[in-house]
């Protein structure tokens, strides 16, 4: 009776151990405990960023290997904001931004494309405003 109880201790001990790192580890990309002057950071170059992909496009002046990975930056830069008062701008703006790369990708008109990185842009800079609002 005592070895079974051992045995059974043993074995969920060792499964709690298993997965303890899974249930500890942060999400990819967090910055942990971002402070106001982080955030601030992340959402200027996040625009910055976002103007440069729009720029991009209007002059076609990237291949389309670097415009995906513009997106790509774009997109990791976002996720960096970290600010509950504009999270739902920011999925928004990250949704536009999704929207913008798909059309990209599928060779959709330069024109759409264009006016979805217009609006991801446009979101990107309401989450400034929002942000300076509460802060």
């Amino acid at each position: 009776m005592s070895l079974k109880k051992l045995t059974l201790a043993l074995f969920v001990s060792i499964a709690m151990l298993g997965v303890a790192p899974s249930t500890m580890a942060k999400p990819a990309g967090k910055i942990e405990n971002a402070t106001a002057a982080d955030t601030v950071v992340s959402i200027a170059e996040t625009i910055e960023l976002s103007e440069k992909a729009l720029q991009a496009l209007k002059d076609g002046s990237l291949e389309k290997a670097d415009m995906m990975a513009l997106f790509k930056k774009v997109k990791q830069k976002a996720k960096t904001i970290e600010s509950t008062t504009t999270y739902m701008l920011r999925e928004k703006a990250l949704g536009r931004l999704g929207k913008a790369r798909i059309a990209y990708k599928k060779g959709h008109d330069k024109a759409e494309v264009i006016a979805k990185m217009e609006k991801a842009a446009e979101y990107f800079k309401q989450v400034k405003v929002r942000y300076d609002e509460f802060n």
